[in-house]
């Protein structure tokens, strides 16, 4: 009889702090702490009570109540605390490594703007567009400046622009892998020996790897690639437009150790 009246007493202390609170409004550890604690204290102080012959069960039951609801209190406290910091070292590292990540991109800009601007001053020539794209240095030349219209063959002026690129190129980059990339407009082959413009961007792709080679670029960091019409910068809807779709382009790639492969 003693532990049914201390079990009901324990369910139905537990019902009370319990019943009226919204399941939309989880309770805290302190106020698990101090039901819990509280159910099994009046359940306990229940027995003593009517062991010892002092206090009724009910008596016996408040002061185990009050007991164990200030103790589970205490503890569920020390949880909450310690939940709490354990959240905000969390939200501590979360921020520290967006820092981080957003120190490290600006500092890769930074430095790929540095270099941009130390290779424009080595290049001199005004027919020379450079730019950092995709983690390349791609140095750009009209076709105009390099060939008769529908031929591959350099023209002297031509090799002249060329020889400021090889020559950066052959200091700042004497590993790095270079692409040489041969580019038309839309306009179709009608008087020369070529069947399509690719084969005509193909051809002069190659006369600007052949020269680099010749002077002095490494034949294993070379490579030709015809793009033909499919690249365009402008819209061909004008003489101007088409005339900055025919160009070269030199790409210095970047660094093999920067390039990060996907391995499965």
């Amino acid at each position: 009889m003693r532990w049914t009246t201390a079990l009901l007493l324990s369910g139905l202390i537990t019902a009370a702090a319990v019943g009226c609170r919204s399941d939309k409004v989880p309770l805290t550890p302190a106020q698990q702490g101090a039901i819990g604690a509280g159910a099994a204290g009046a359940a306990t102080g229940a027995i003593w009570a009517n062991n010892a012959g002092i206090l009724n069960s009910w008596e016996g039951a408040g002061v185990g109540l009050a007991a164990g609801a200030a103790t589970g209190a205490l503890i569920g406290d020390a949880l909450d605390e310690v939940q709490t910091k354990n959240e905000m070292d969390k939200l501590r590292a979360g921020q520290a490594a967006a820092l981080g990540d957003s120190a490290g991109k600006d500092k890769t800009i930074a430095d790929l703007q540095a270099e941009l601007d130390r290779i424009k001053s080595q290049v001199k020539e005004p027919n020379v567009q450079i730019e950092v794209k995709d983690g390349q240095m791609r140095f750009t030349v009209l076709s105009e400046v390099l060939f008769d219209s529908g031929k591959a063959d350099l023209k002297k002026n031509g090799a002249a622009t060329l020889d400021s690129i090889i020559a950066v190129i052959a200091k700042e980059y004497p590993d790095r892998e270079i692409a040489i990339e041969g580019h038309t407009d839309t306009d179709p082959i009608k008087a020369s020996k070529w069947n399509n413009n690719r084969d005509l961007s193909y051809a002069r792709s190659l006369a600007v790897l052949s020269y680099a080679q010749e002077k002095g670029i490494a034949p294993e960091q070379l490579k030709a690639v015809a793009c033909g019409e499919f690249f365009p910068v402008a819209p061909n809807d004008s003489p101007a437009n088409k005339s900055l779709n025919r160009r070269a382009v030199i790409v210095v790639m970047p660094p093999k150790s920067s390039i990060i492969l996907d391995k499965k």
